[in-house]
């Protein structure tokens, strides 16, 4: 018996156009008749995701699973926060790069270069070291025109010990298209929040569903299991 179902929001709640149909909409809203839970989940910062909230029962799974939120208690049940010096030597990277960089904290996210500010996003203009004493920095996105400097992140990240590039997408902005990766901690996957949310909830893992793009077809988690999308999750 299925009793939750978790969505990705890009290109699966969202088709091509950004935009949700009126036959996802049917169908999560009869699934929610049902009493199953439909959860979000999404590489885009919290307050990015919350957006899409009222497609959710309750439960928002962001930042590629490095926050997982409940939006109706207005509580952060897991965060894996990043270390501080780690993420100021990355924004000292970017800068003296001249790359865009994006610090996801809480329901904002920090930004380095004001031209390439988005909505709930903020400005950083004071001292990086500053900022991170009181502020706990989950993602880090780093953006930029030319793939070679992506991918000299990219190699210094892979000689550290405890992250790792999450994902590498476009981002459009500005009329421009952009090389861009996410960053998180080593131990953070949506299917270890995946698993994580279902045994705060008392679910078996045999009884959820996740949906995915066609693209991406699977979620991993810690424990060495492959969850398959547009089906039930196996071990």
């Amino acid at each position: 018996m299925i009793k939750a179902v978790f969505v990705d929001i890009d290109k699966t709640l969202l088709n091509s156009k950004g935009e949700v149909t009126k036959r996802t909409i049917s169908a999560i809203q009869k699934a929610k008749e049902k009493g199953i839970q439909i959860v979000l989940i999404s590489g885009r910062s919290r307050m990015s995701a919350i957006k899409f909230q009222e497609f959710s029962s309750r439960y928002l799974i962001n930042c590629n699973g490095a926050d997982l939120y409940d939006y109706q208690e207005k509580e952060v049940l897991y965060q894996s926060v990043m270390d501080s010096q780690f993420c100021q030597q990355l924004y000292e990277m970017a800068n003296e790069e001249e790359m865009v960089i994006k610090l996801d904290f809480g329901l904002s996210r920090a930004v380095n270069r004001f031209e390439y500010l988005e909505d709930y996003e903020i400005h950083l203009t004071e001292e990086i070291s500053e900022f991170l004493k009181r502020n706990n920095v989950i993602q880090v996105a780093v953006c930029s025109e030319e793939l070679t400097k992506i991918e000299q992140v990219k190699q210094w990240i892979e000689e550290q010990t405890n992250f790792k590039v999450t994902n590498q997408f476009i981002w459009e902005v500005n009329g421009k298209r952009m090389q861009a990766i996410h960053i998180t901690n080593s131990n953070v996957s949506k299917g270890n929040s995946m698993a994580g949310l279902c045994k705060f909830l008392k679910i078996d893992l045999k009884d959820i569903i996740a949906i995915r793009r066609q693209n991406k077809r699977h979620f991993h988690d810690k424990n060495g299991r492959t969850w398959h999308c547009h089906g039930k999750c196996a071990r």
